[in-house]
């Protein structure tokens, strides 16, 4: 298996939610935006999709966009990791 490409703690929002989010630094590790690829959890693959939504919050004149991949059951505070492995994307998930 692949080495971790990116992690993070899962906040309340998206916990509530159903998404990751995706730091836009970040983006280039994963497939271009909007296009799907396979993300292994538990033997279990699932068709996901970087996407976006435009954000004010930092204020009006500050338009931005943040990203994000959809995904139900994690937990606030939820330590995950996605490892790369050959064309597959594999979710690690640490209480």
């Amino acid at each position: 298996m692949g080495n971790i490409i990116y992690s993070r703690k899962i906040s309340t929002k998206e916990a509530q939610e159903g998404f990751i989010f995706v730091l836009k630094n970040k983006l280039t590790l994963f497939p271009p935006l909007n296009s799907e690829f396979t993300l292994i959890n538990n033997n279990s693959p699932q068709q996901v999709k970087v996407e976006s939504y435009p954000c004010i919050c930092r204020g009006p004149d500050k338009p931005h966009k943040h990203y994000f991949i959809r995904f139900e059951g994690l937990n606030v505070g939820n330590r995950i990791g996605i490892v790369k492995d050959g064309k597959n994307y594999i979710l690690q998930i640490n209480p």
